[in-house]
Order: C-alpha cells, then structure tokens, then sequence
C-alpha cells in the first residue's frame, strides 16, 4: 500500500511539474517582448511566420507581416512622440497547444512617454501559434487595450 501511494504521490508531481513547464509560446513571447524592448527587429522579426497576422490599435489596424507591422508601428511611434517603450508581458492566463498550432492570452503592460509624459498602457495579447519546419512561430496575434 505504501508503494501505491508513494508511485501516485510521484506520478502527481510529475504531472504537476509538465503542467508548470514552459509552453513553445513562453518562448516566442519572451523572444518578441526582448527583441521590442532592447530595439532588436531582427530578434523581434526571428520569432514571427513570414506571414504572420497582427492587429493592432493604429492604422491601418491589420498587417499580414511582422515587417509591415513593426514599420507602421514606427512611423506611428515618431508622428506621436512616443519614446522610452518597454514591455511587460504576464504569466499567460490561458495557453494550448495541440500538434501543430497552439493559442495564448497573456496580460501586458506597456510602459513608453507621449512627449515626454510617462504613460502605462495595460491591456492583453491574444497569439496564435503554429509549428513549422524551422519550429514553433508566432503565426498572429491582436492587442487589446484595457
């Protein structure tokens, strides 16, 4: 009996500890988030599908490349003033990952100053995923502001 319980007590850590492990998502996320927060495009860019969908709050609000997106959300940046960026992405509050696709909700925090004046932005990204031959990818995602 003894036995039993110490394989059931085992095999419950076990599960415990796959369940806690970091998803392919946890990754690409943490790789997107550096690559924005140190100005890095090409590490930003590395984590994306060629063809990756992101919708965004500016315009013109849907982009079908991380390349098209990134070079909007510059101009946006400079036309409004927008310096100092920095992102704080949360422990997703939702994340699946099937064979080859997978989806993450995860909180976020932006922090950047409007000429000069701190501003926090809190809202969430919503990823989707998708395993390719180079690996697992960022294949979209949309950003709501809360």
């Amino acid at each position: 009996m003894r036995h039993a319980l110490a394989s059931i007590f085992l095999l419950s850590t076990f599960a415990i500890a796959a369940a806690q492990a970091a998803s392919p998502g946890d990754t690409l996320i943490d790789q997107f988030a550096k690559g924005m927060n140190t100005n890095d495009a090409k590490l930003a860019g590395a984590a994306y599908t060629p063809d990756a969908a992101i919708i965004d709050e500016f315009p013109p609000h849907l982009w079908h490349t991380f390349g098209a997106w990134q070079h909007d959300a510059g101009a946006s940046f400079a036309s409004e003033g927008v310096t100092d960026f920095h992102m704080a992405t949360g422990k997703p509050t939702l994340s699946r990952f099937e064979a080859a696709q997978g989806y993450a909700v995860v909180p976020t925090t932006l922090t950047f100053e409007v000429k000069g004046k701190a501003t926090v932005e809190k809202g969430i990204f919503t990823f989707a995923f998708a395993k390719t031959a180079a690996g697992w990818r960022i294949s979209g995602w949309a950003w709501t502001t809360l």
